[in-house]
């Protein structure tokens, strides 16, 4: 019995936590208030590697596009938000990116370390998350936003890789929906779209 609890504590630790959200979080009317929006993040690129060792090889997927669009259709004011459909009228634009905000000298010896250890001492990392969105209506220009988020994350065995960048993006994506909201103009659009039908 003792030895079942400990394979599924392990099983537990192994899986990870999400990192705690320290972003702040931005106030924006709930309601379907928005027309179907198309979401196209780094021009459809989606990054992918390859790492191996001894015990096997690990492929990492950037899954910031899925965090975007998750983030968007939680919010719930959009009628519809798909991910790359060029044919659609209302587009959101974003380009996303994540870079060291720390030394790089440092940050190479904190990696050295930290697989030396086999990621089992939290080590701490800077971080500065950067999202510039461009919002069309075909192929006008309604309005651009640009965010950025300065990070300090730990890396660590039993912490999810990319549950700090999801939460950044949880918070750019409030800001963004409460700029939107401030500006009007999707909600103008929305407007004139119900009473065309």
């Amino acid at each position: 019995m003792t030895r079942n609890g400990l394979l599924l504590l392990a099983l537990v630790l192994l899986t990870g936590c999400a990192a705690p959200n320290k972003f702040q979080s931005y106030e924006y009317k709930k309601g379907l208030d928005y027309p179907y929006v198309s979401l196209l993040v780094n021009d459809g690129q989606v990054h992918q590697s390859m790492s191996c060792g001894q015990y096997g090889c690990h492929t990492y997927t950037d899954q910031t596009h899925l965090f975007m669009l998750n983030n968007l259709r939680e919010s719930g004011k959009f009628e519809r938000v798909d991910i790359n459909n060029g044919l659609a009228q209302n587009k959101l634009l974003v380009s996303f990116q994540r870079e060291s905000a720390g030394n790089a000298g440092l940050d190479f010896g904190k990696v050295m370390f930290g697989a030396l250890t086999l990621f089992l001492v939290p080590i701490s990392y800077d971080y500065r998350y950067q999202a510039k969105f461009t919002l069309l209506d075909g192929s006008e220009l309604v309005k651009e936003y640009e965010y950025r988020r300065d990070s300090e994350e730990m890396m660590f065995l039993f912490i999810e890789p990319q549950s700090a960048k999801n939460n950044a993006i949880k918070s750019i994506v409030d800001n963004l929906l409460q700029d939107i909201e401030r500006d009007g103009a999707l909600q103008r659009k929305a407007a004139v779209a119900n009473t065309a039908q």
